[in-house]
């Protein structure tokens, strides 16, 4: 027993350790996902009340960082050493669907007690998850970008309502008078105070394009369509923040950690930020959803999907397809450190309209955008990213931005196409 539980702490792998050696009619299950900040210790807990209730079932779970999580589950998928279940977000699923590491979800998904209703679960989301005539997954979450605002540098800035009480952007003409409003330059008292920084610039860029009306690729996936013209006023909109002076240029962590001190008054980011906030108990912060910057609503997010390897079957299949519902039913618990639960009835109750943020984000839900699903997804986010930094600081225009990375990504899709799979990659790394 000692060593078990030597092995438990230093391997990373969380398990109720009395189980180890117990009889063999308890079922060992692997369950591995990235949760490796504050949401690890919740699912943690999720994961001992689930073996308790369980006595005949011991789910064994490991934590990886979600940059090198990814590499390590797709070459122990080729090894065939994938483990029973686990977490994918849903703009990476693709890759695991193509490698043949998934087994279809659609059993889970019925009016049966032992199974999820599917009209309990955002038609949206679960969409999102289907391929092919098949679910894939079972979504946990979804976790949308949203806008949250310091109330105090509103209030001193007078943007306020009838009560006094900070009022946030919802339009263009809104979100532009407020950023103006709430920029202070440096002076020998006060520290340089900005309206609106960029904080992750991938989604946020993304959420205006969506609102512009672009896309990415076409409806096959095979064509790139970064420089659409939609997609270019909309980076180019966004850049024209930073060349009117409004912002200062993307500083990634650096922004947010404005916002945290108090000298930004917004961000646009994803719920999963509120434990950061959480820490900083004298900021004066609140939560609203995205302004509408283009001509429709859109906002990106992406959802913690819950998966099954392939070939299970017998006890193995049943602890697992029981842990994804234990999952899914509980999974306000999982909210509470800053998600939003797919489950209608979930978000339909006073315990959730009393997560504040997380409310006022699940309002986006009917409008939400994912990134395109495919093989190649981390290709071309790279390149995204890339025409997004240019552009932002000014090196080159967005439409040379978007049309160089257009140019590059279909570059990647025809790799693809003559065969550079997932598994050539990985193989490759």
């Amino acid at each position: 027993m000692a060593i078990c539980l030597i092995a438990c702490v230093f391997t990373g792998f969380t398990s109720s350790c009395d189980r180890v050696t117990g009889a063999s009619d308890v079922t060992t299950i692997r369950f591995w996902n990235g949760f490796t900040g504050p949401d690890g210790r919740t699912m943690l807990a999720l994961i001992k009340r689930f073996n308790r209730d369980n006595p005949d079932v011991n789910v064994v779970m490991q934590r990886m960082e979600w940059a090198t999580y990814y590499n390590k589950l797709f070459v122990a998928g080729l090894g065939g050493r994938a483990p029973e279940v686990f977490a994918s977000h849903r703009s990476a699923l693709q890759r695991f669907i193509a490698g043949g590491f998934v087994r279809p979800a659609d059993d889970l998904l019925g009016k049966n007690p032992d199974q999820i209703d599917p009209d309990d679960v955002d038609a949206n989301v679960l969409a999102a998850l289907e391929q092919g005539g098949h679910h894939w997954a079972i979504p946990l979450d979804v976790h949308p970008e949203g806008m949250f605002y310091n109330r105090a540098l509103f209030r001193a800035a007078g943007i306020v309502d009838e009560k006094g009480e900070a009022r946030p952007p919802t339009n263009r003409a809104e979100f532009l008078d407020a950023v103006r409003r709430l920029k202070h330059d440096r002076t020998a008292a006060s520290p340089q105070t900005w309206g609106y920084v960029f904080t992750w610039d991938r989604n946020e860029v993304y959420s205006v394009m969506r609102q512009f009306g672009g896309k990415l690729f076409d409806p096959s996936l095979t064509r790139a369509t970064f420089a659409d013209p939609r997609n270019v006023a909309a980076l180019d909109f966004m850049a024209s923040l930073v060349r009117d002076g409004l912002t200062t240029q993307p500083q990634g962590p650096q922004g947010w950690m404005g916002f945290r001190q108090g000298r930004v008054g917004m961000v646009f980011q994803g719920i999963f930020m509120m434990p950061d906030l959480r820490r900083d108990t004298d900021l004066d912060w609140a939560a609203a959803p995205l302004p509408l910057l283009g001509d429709r609503q859109a906002a990106w997010a992406d959802s913690h999907s819950l998966c099954i390897r392939k070939d299970l079957s017998g006890k193995e299949l049943d602890a697992a397809k029981r842990l994804i519902k234990f999952l899914s039913d509980n999974s306000l618990d999982w909210a509470e450190g800053g998600q939003v639960p797919v489950r209608k009835h979930l978000r339909d109750s006073d315990r959730f309209r009393a997560m504040k943020a997380q409310y006022e984000f699940s309002r986006q839900i009917p409008y939400i955008t994912y990134c395109p699903p495919t093989e190649f997804v981390f290709e071309y986010l790279t390149e995204f990213d890339e025409a997004i930094e240019l552009a932002l600081r000014g090196t080159q225009s967005a439409q040379q931005a978007l049309a160089g990375a257009d140019v590059k990504v279909q570059q990647v899709i025809a790799r693809y196409q003559r065969g550079g799979s997932s598994q050539q990659h990985a193989e490759a790394r």
